[in-house]
């Protein structure tokens, strides 16, 4: 097998998803989101790995597993979606996907081995569909969504706009000119943006500042290697493969940090002294809490802030019978950017503004309550 630039970048993807999966495994045992996302990686990991197989040894079905793959990853996305948004898809999305999946992958094992541009250009046509109707339940859902989740969602739409195109440039009767393929950089974005998700850095400008970071690996590598003749290079697959592999880099590095931080909650205040200074420093989700108390609290009713630290922990799920008391919570999380309040005291009223990843809000919840009972109870 020649290590062509499509196969480099193929072997790059393939090690980043394998790095990804790694990396959300403890968050995929507590939160059902990132339990799908890590199921659309394995499938992701599986289509990039039969493609490599395919390369290799040219297996005819091999590429009817290849097609297999690509068919069932839309209902593997719409099922994520589902999770993240906290609602069913419409019933028409998921009778699509699910026939569109079977009905492709009887044709992989039937007419599989010859397949024809129009069923290449008809699985192509799918799974942007299936992409668009991700997108456009990601965008009708958000205002149903707590701001982490919201996030969640932002990102996930950014990162689905800019690897659609990439997709369909892997179709390569579709497009069989080009020298390089796009679909191993969608892989690339996905992860990045799914990587901030479990780091809970969920802003797009942040995975921007990725990609940016990526392109200016591959461009350093490009200026080190350019001739001042500017021949005998030809730079474009060396650039697109320093970028990806930057970008493979960039996860590991963060996967490696999160693994540093990953301890649970509660086991890394009981481990620190009894001082609510020392708890707070203990974990980085406190770390970058913002405390919210006095002045912070003067706008609001002193009958509904007295409802507010009634409760020792308040996220955006919590449904209220006061409309008032409501609006006082949305409109703190949404100007904290918090995903949470955590009660320091109840006289007087303190609490910290914590933001957690829109993957693991609900499975935090549990730690928190305690986390609250630990620092309520310190010095």
């Amino acid at each position: 097998m020649t290590l062509s630039p499509t196969i480099l970048l193929t072997l790059i993807a393939l090690a980043a998803v394998l790095v990804a999966r790694r990396g959300i495994a403890a968050a995929a045992r507590r939160s059902p989101v990132a339990a799908r996302l890590r199921l659309v990686y394995g499938l992701v990991g599986t289509l990039l790995l039969l493609r490599l197989v395919y390369a290799a040894w040219m297996v005819p079905p091999v590429a009817s597993l290849v097609m297999i793959a690509a068919a069932w990853l839309p209902v593997a996305m719409l099922r994520l979606v589902e999770e993240l948004v906290r609602r069913h898809a419409p019933r028409a999305a998921k009778l699509a996907a699910l026939v569109g999946a079977i009905g492709f992958s009887v044709l992989a094992v039937t007419f599989g081995l010859v397949w024809s541009g129009a069923a290449i250009a008809a699985l192509a046509a799918f799974q942007m569909l299936a992409m668009v109707t991700v997108i456009v339940m990601l965008v009708r859902s958000r205002g149903e969504l707590s701001l982490s989740e919201r996030r969640a969602a932002d990102l996930f739409v950014i990162a689905l706009l800019l690897a659609m195109p990439l997709v369909l440039t892997d179709f390569q009767r579709l497009f069989p000119q080009l020298s390089v393929r796009g679909g191993a950089f969608a892989v690339l974005i996905l992860i990045l943006a799914t990587s901030r998700l479990v780091a809970a850095e969920g802003r797009p400008r942040q995975l921007f500042g990725d990609l940016l970071l990526a392109l200016g690996g591959g461009g350093i590598v490009a200026l080190a290697l350019l001739e001042p003749s500017g021949r005998g290079i030809e730079m474009l697959p060396i650039v697109v493969c320093a970028t990806a592999g930057a970008a493979l880099l960039l996860l590991i590095e963060r996967f490696a940090r999160d693994d540093e931080a990953r301890d649970g909650l509660v086991s890394a205040l009981v481990g620190v002294e009894h001082c609510r200074s020392a708890m707070l420093a203990a974990h980085p989700l406190l770390d970058r809490g913002v405390l919210v108390e006095g002045d912070a609290l003067s706008d609001y009713p002193p009958a509904v802030i007295e409802q507010l630290a009634e409760h020792r922990l308040i996220n955006g799920g919590l449904v209220p019978d006061d409309p008032a008391f409501a609006d006082a919570a949305a409109d703190l999380l949404g100007h904290y950017a918090a995903s949470h309040l955590i009660r320091l005291s109840q006289r007087p009223p303190r609490f910290l503004a914590v933001s957690a990843g829109g993957l693991s809000e609900a499975a935090l919840d549990e730690e928190l309550e305690l986390a609250a009972r630990l620092l309520e109870g310190a010095a």
